[in-house]
C-alpha cells in the first residue's frame, strides 16, 4: 500500500514540493504472492506482514490476523529456543533458518496464489 502525499513548503517566494511515501497505507491491489518468499527469506516478519496485507486485500481478514499471530508466536518461540543454544552452534545453523523462512514464504505463496489469480481475473473483466 503505497501513498504519496504532496506537501507545499513555502520559503519566502519559493514553493517546494515534498513527497511523503508510506509503504503500507492506501494501496489496494494485492502484490503477486511470488514476492512473499523473496521477502521472507532474509526477513521472516516482513514476509509474514506482506502475506497478511495480501490476505487483507484479497478479502480474507481472518487469514490476515492468523498469519500475523502465528508469525509473531513462531518468532518468539525461535528467539526463546535460540537463547539456550550456544552461539557457535547458532552460527552453524543460520542456513537452516534461511531454509525455514524460505519454506514458510513458499507455503504462504502457494496458499495465496489461487486467490490472487481469481482476484486479478475479476479485475480484468
Amino acid at each position: 500500500m503505497v501513498t504519496a502525499a504532496v506537501c507545499d513548503i513555502i520559503y519566502g517566494e519559493n514553493s517546494v514540493k515534498v513527497w511523503e511515501v508510506s509503504m503500507l497505507s492506501n494501496y489496494k491491489q494485492p502484490v503477486h504472492p511470488t514476492l512473499i518468499p523473496v521477502v521472507s527469506t532474509p526477513h521472516f516478519i516482513l514476509g509474514a506482514l506482506l502475506a497478511a496485507f495480501n490476505w487483507q486485500r484479497l478479502g480474507y481478514p481472518e487469514k490476515a490476523r492468523n498469519t500475523v499471530k502465528w508469525s509473531i508466536i513462531g518468532s518468539i518461540v525461535v528467539i526463546i529456543i535460540a537463547m539456550f543454544i550456544p552461539v557457535d552452534i547458532l552460527k552453524k545453523m543460520w542456513s537452516i533458518g534461511i531454509g525455514i523462512n524460505l519454506g514458510t514464504g513458499m507455503a504462504l505463496r502457494t496458499l495465496q496464489l489461487p486467490e490472487y489469480n481469481r482476484a486479478m481475473a475479476k479485475r480484468q473483466k
